[in-house]
């Protein structure tokens, strides 16, 4: 798995790189209220699908890391994040993959996205919301921009995912529990530690997915040979549930 890992990270990396050059460039600015850094200023939903791959190149990391580590809860919230990032993958690209146009929920969305944090020069005094769109709403698109068969029994089992993975995000006790041997808690757990083989045993899966992701964002950006040679890793990687072959 190692050596696996390291390959995929590897392509990754180059279509990051690659699907980088295709989208208007960020520029070293100042915001309205004094802050400055680099930002992407035309905030365009291609920009957005570069970044959110950037942020999914970052959980695959941590992910290997933190179960490497034994730290399974911070496994699970990187999980968590995965599939929160994945599904918005999927949401921003789905009006230049399928018929599905491009709706309302999507301006709200990329504003929410390149909103800054601090809305006033002294943060103390900054009084900034942020108007998220709801996972319902993005899981609601998402079933029927690709058509999923049985589109309420889909939609019922990516709610059923984000609400349990979403514990190990707040720290519910039912996940914070899974440390526990019987005995004590373990922190880091133990090789043997039951709840972690699982999450090793995932691991391929949310590995599958993650560059799954990438090829949905660079075919959405145009870039075609990104994509065809993500896919034909994938397809000669991994079987469909996402095990390796």
């Amino acid at each position: 798995m190692d050596h696996l890992f390291a390959v995929a990270v590897r392509a990754m990396k180059d279509a990051q790189d690659e699907m980088q050059q295709v989208v208007p460039q960020p520029r070293f600015v100042t915001s309205e209220v004094g802050h400055r850094g680099h930002r992407f200023v035309e905030q365009l939903p291609q920009q957005a699908l570069l970044l959110k791959a950037v942020r999914i190149l970052s959980a695959i990391h941590t992910l290997k890391l933190t179960i490497d580590a034994g730290l399974l809860l911070d496994a699970g919230a990187s999980m968590r994040i995965l599939d929160e990032i994945g599904s918005e993958v999927q949401f921003l690209a789905a009006p230049y993959l399928t018929n599905a146009g491009r709706e309302a929920i999507h301006d709200e969305f990329l504003t929410e996205f390149f909103q800054e944090e601090f809305d006033h020069s002294d943060v103390l005094k900054s009084s900034q919301k942020r108007h998220r769109v709801s996972r319902k709403k993005i899981r609601a698109y998402v079933v029927r921009a690709y058509r999923q068969e049985d589109a309420s029994t889909h939609t019922d089992v990516l709610r059923l995912i984000d609400n349990t993975f979403s514990g190990f995000v707040h720290g519910a006790a039912a996940h914070i529990m899974d440390t526990y041997d019987g005995k004590r808690f373990s922190v880091p757990a133990p090789g043997d530690h039951a709840s972690l083989l699982d999450f090793r045993d995932q691991f391929s899966i949310y590995l599958h997915r993650a560059l799954m992701d990438f090829a949905f964002a660079a075919k959405a950006l145009g870039c075609e040979a990104i994509f065809a040679r993500l896919y034909q890793f994938i397809t000669t990687t991994f079987a469909d549930e996402g095990s390796v072959r």
